[in-house]
């Protein structure tokens, strides 16, 4: 079924984004270029060494379409959602863990 991946991805892409957006306020934005574009380079460099050398191979039963040298077209979105995600994981941990920290005043539930 090509085309479901895809959906997937930019399914989940969005999903992110918008509890990013709603729970992280900040997070989305010009700062969040650097580190999906970092992600990209490197990883998309070594899937073309991968795919021109014959490591990897993807199924045209789910895929919407290859470039050369047989990189998907859904792997710059994939790449791209696990850079985004890695981010937002990362930031959800510094809220949780700042909102943890001992000796933190805690906001009276009554008020």
């Amino acid at each position: 079924m090509p085309g479901l991946y895809l959906a997937a991805i930019l399914f989940s892409l969005a999903g992110v984004s918008l509890l990013a957006r709603r729970f992280l306020p900040g997070v989305i934005g010009p700062r969040l270029v650097r580190p999906v574009v970092a992600v990209l380079v490197v990883f998309l460099a070594f899937d073309a060494v991968g795919a021109a050398r014959g490591w990897f191979a993807s199924s045209p039963d789910w895929v919407v379409a290859q470039a050369p040298p047989g990189i998907p077209l859904e792997e710059p979105l994939l790449l791209a959602f696990l850079a985004l995600f890695s981010v937002v994981v990362r930031e959800a941990a510094a809220v949780l863990l700042d909102e943890a920290r001992p000796g933190r005043a805690v906001p009276d539930a009554d008020a």
